[in-house]
């Protein structure tokens, strides 16, 4: 049995357009890490409601929701990663927050298993 080791969370929720995608690839590739997972989950922008009228509550809409667990020693890193390439800085690029220390298992894919499209 692997040990437990010492881990933080990277959580970002990101719009549906692929970008998930593209982040979890270049985890894989560039950094090694695989463990991480996206999820379609229902959202809301807050600040849509500043441009709805006064009592009216806006729409929700499709989001991803990107968790991906890091090594305590890396994780200052892998998350300004996660920033950059999510592109979360541009307008409606979402948020990344990172959580304190949790416990994890880790683990490695067996030899020959193909990537996804």
């Amino acid at each position: 049995m692997k040990q437990a080791e010492h881990c933080k969370l990277i959580t970002a929720i990101i719009p549906n357009d692929g970008t998930d995608r593209e982040l979890l690839r270049a985890l894989r590739t560039d950094k090694q890490v695989i463990r991480a997972s996206s999820m379609s989950v229902r959202g809301m922008a807050i600040l849509e409601s500043v441009l709805s009228r006064p009592g009216v509550v806006s729409g929700d809409m499709m989001v991803r929701l990107v968790n991906v667990i890091v090594e305590e020693a890396s994780a200052e890193q892998l998350f300004d990663y996660v920033y950059e390439k999510a592109n979360i800085g541009r307008p409606g690029g979402g948020v990344v927050c990172m959580d304190g220390d949790i416990t994890a298992t880790s683990y490695s894919l067996p030899e020959g298993v193909p990537d996804e499209e």
